[in-house]
């Protein structure tokens, strides 16, 4: 007995010296509304512990009448809050508030009509009832898309939101604002058809469900923060991969609304639609998405353009990337790997390797980047960039550091964002700086990203591939091309230090090309981590390498022979310093920027008239509309620039851009694909409907007086997009109409037919 009674004392002397537990820190959420599956993620990381395992005790507080959340967050009331991405708006106005993950890529917001009203789009709502708030905060993106659709509050009947779904079922409305995860399912289960309009379908893709906290609450709690966000993304994760589950626990203990099991496991269902990122990641944030968010709140007048939202993104300390937990592990199982790096080993000054280094833009590019995502690499040299690809195509090596994206190359390459945009230029002999070069034969190197976009872009030129740029600019002197095309600052070097005389340099092309990193299939899962740190580099670290490298080794000039002859050495370094202070402003305004507006004329640029055509597609398959493409362009462009000068001709581009843009819907498209070449995109409009569109912009330039002396003609190419078919045979069939009508006396509109004949529409 008295042995056991030592024991039990022996036992006990421990716990009389071990440090006393510590407290669970409080914590409190502010929920956006009332209980239901759309907060499923914070219910799961309390009821699972996943926020008791990070030292959290964390209260969820329920939305009652009058309560804004950002407000409790910056009164101090709550840590943290869910919001809407009208959080923007506050952020632009001064709300000092950090965002720090969204719950749903895809905003659930929609309009909802009943399938029997024939409402299937936004132009279908003229005259019509809809239920919906007239609050730019609350429902931003639809009467952004309503809008963009000519359709103001003056065009339909705005009716007190009843947000009673039997409303629209009972005919009281035409159309209601609800979330894509609720008033489906009750007209479902009522046997009733209907229509969803989505402003995703539409241009307007927004956030939504935001976690945010303050900026100043993060900054003196940055340990907590963290512990907070690294558990609500595991109650998410939780929540998405367990419906079932997740959707009894809110039965039995969120249910302030009543809702059915079918119908909490139903928003489950639809919400987790809308939660993953493209890459399959949750919670994503993008910088870019958010400055796209910010053209709905302008468009309804919510703020002003002088915005910025650069710190707006939460960065947890540990993980400035926001990596997801599959790429951190992932990045671990990697980590004492060394990635094989193939380069271009010629292309001074982007890149180059000489005396066993790699060298140039993007090898700076390349460093920072991959130190960034925390990869170890080491270069593997070839002798050409011919070698290169073939290095890359039989996968010994994993990441090609600067690659364009072609068509050809994705067989075997996947690409990330871009990191930078090139100029393209052009080398021609000095009277031929201003030629046309659709006929031309073209200089360009062998198994380079442009000898596919020149394909593309020139049908019917003859391209002729070069092993180096030395070579293309002696097959321009010697009169075997008419035009060698490369990047800018390549080709200017390579004329400076082979001093190249008798050939001029010039922007003919007016585009920009993209240089990505090419990652090889097996290691696909890079991609991810490389976008982020891309998306990461800041405008100073752009800026910072295009100085180190564009101003320190670029000098050139446009013609060494012309300027000797004319100029003495004095007036030649003036020059020289004046060409080059101005080629790199404007080179280092090309690569911090997203080309996204063309330069001289401020309507859509080559990239994203691109990027709109790809989703107007989308569109025109999903919902099985109609979409046409105009080509034109300005007949005897060149007599203007040999007559007049280019100061006539970049008049003419500006006002013809501008009297176009005045006479478009806001659904259509309009930009400049090149030179004086434009393409306008209508959606909804078939071959009839486009080529009266074209007419009436025909007559419209036609009668203009551009104040040049002279009138001024296009000839109009018009093609329909058939279902199935690619960018490229819808703009070459409208390019190839085009030109039917410059063949037949210019100034006309020509159509291209299904089956790649024409239809004569109209004389010549």
């Amino acid at each position: 007995m008295p042995n056991r009674f030592i024991n039990c004392i022996l036992l006990l002397i421990p716990l009389l010296y071990a440090p006393p537990l510590k407290a669970a820190d409080p914590v409190r959420l502010q929920l956006l509304w009332k209980h239901q599956f759309q907060f499923a993620g914070y219910y799961m990381a309390v009821e699972k512990g996943f926020y008791a395992d990070e030292g959290l005790d964390v209260e969820l507080i329920e939305m009652t009448n009058g309560i804004e959340p950002s407000h409790e967050v910056m009164s101090g009331r709550v840590e943290f809050a869910v919001g809407r991405s009208s959080l923007l708006i506050g952020s632009a106005t001064g709300n000092n508030i950090v965002a720090m993950l969204a719950a749903f890529q895809h905003s659930p917001l929609m309009l909802l009509t009943k399938k029997q009203s024939g409402i299937m789009r936004p132009t279908d709502l003229r005259g019509k009832r809809i239920m919906i708030t007239n609050d730019a905060k609350r429902v931003g993106e639809l009467l952004a898309m309503l809008l963009q659709s000519g359709i103001s509050s003056s065009d339909f009947i705005q009716q007190q939101h009843s947000y009673n779904v039997q409303d629209l079922i009972e005919g009281k409305t035409d159309a209601m604002a609800p979330y894509i995860s609720n008033e489906p399912y009750i007209m479902a289960q009522q046997g009733v058809k209907y229509n969803i309009i989505h402003p995703k379908d539409f241009g307007f893709d927004m956030y939504s469900d935001i976690l945010f906290t303050s900026r100043e609450f993060a900054r003196k709690n940055p340990e907590l923060t963290e512990r907070f966000y690294r558990a609500s993304i595991r109650g998410w994760e939780y929540a998405f991969n367990h419906i079932p589950e997740t959707a009894e626990v809110i039965l039995n203990g969120y249910n302030s609304q009543n809702k059915t099991l079918e119908a909490l496991m139903f928003e489950g269902r639809e919400l987790k639609k809308l939660a993953y990122d493209e890459n399959g990641d949750f919670g994503t944030l993008s910088l870019n998405k958010f400055n796209q968010m910010a053209q709905v709140y302008l468009i309804t007048n919510s703020i002003f353009r002088d915005y910025n939202f650069d710190n707006f993104i939460y960065k947890p300390a540990s993980n400035r990337l926001r990596l997801t937990q599959n790429e951190l592990d992932y990045l671990n199982q990697i980590r004492d790997d060394r990635l094989n790096v193939c380069i271009n080993p010629d292309w001074y000054p982007y890149e180059s390797y000489n005396n066993g280094r790699h060298q140039g833009m993007i090898s700076e590019y390349l460093q920072q980047i991959l130190a960034d995502v925390g990869l170890n690499y080491t270069i593997l040299p070839s002798n050409s960039w011919r070698e290169t690809l073939k290095l890359a195509r039989q996968g010994q090596c994993n990441l090609v550091a600067g690659a364009m994206q072609t068509v050809q190359r994705s067989d075997y390459l996947r690409f990330s964002r871009p990191y930078l945009s090139i100029p393209a230029v052009v080398a021609t002999l000095p009277e031929k700086r201003n030629m046309v070069l659709k006929n031309q034969r073209i200089a360009v190197q062998d198994k380079s990203a442009f000898h596919d976009i020149l394909q593309d872009r020139f049908p019917a030129a003859e391209l002729v591939p070069v092993r180096t740029m030395k070579e293309g600019f002696h097959m321009v002197r010697n009169g075997d091309a008419d035009a060698l095309v490369g990047a800018e600052a390549s080709l200017m070097y390579q004329q400076r230090e082979h001093q190249i005389t008798g050939v001029a340099i010039s922007d003919l092309l007016h585009d920009n090309w993209d240089m990505s990193i090419a990652v090889t299939h097996d290691h696909v899962a890079l991609l991810s981590m490389i976008n982020k740190a891309i998306a990461a580099f800041s405008p100073e670290r752009h800026e910072a390498i295009s100085k180190r490298w564009f101003q320190v080794d670029f000098n050139t000039v446009v013609d060494y022979s012309l300027l000797w002859k004319v100029l003495g050495g004095i007036a030649l370094l003036a020059l020289l310093a004046l060409y080059r202070y101005q080629s790199v402003m404007r080179y280092n305004r090309r690569i911090t920027q997203l080309a996204e507006r063309d330069e001289l004329t401020g309507i859509l640029s080559r990239r994203k008239i691109r990027q709109e055509l790809e989703e107007f597609i989308a569109l025109a398959e999903r919902h099985d509309w109609a979409l046409s493409l105009i080509f034109f362009d300005i007949d005897d462009f060149k007599k203007i620039n040999d007559t007049l000068g280019h100061g006539a001709g970049d008049k003419v581009l500006i006002n013809l851009a501008a009297l176009v843009s005045g006479e478009i819907r806001k659904t259509d498209r309009f930009g400049r694909w090149g030179g004086e070449e434009f393409i306008f995109l209508t959606l909804e409009s078939n071959l009839e409907q486009a080529h009266g569109t074209a007419e009436k912009l025909r007559i419209s330039i036609a009668k203009h007086d551009f104040q040049i002396g002279r009138p001024i003609t296009c000839s109009f190419g018009v093609a329909q997009y058939q279902k199935g078919s690619t960018i490229e045979h819808l703009i070459g069939h409208a390019d190839e109409a085009m030109y039917q009508a410059k063949h037949s006396g210019k100034n006309c509109v020509k159509v291209a037919a299904k089956r790649s004949s024409f239809i004569k529409m109209m004389d010549c």
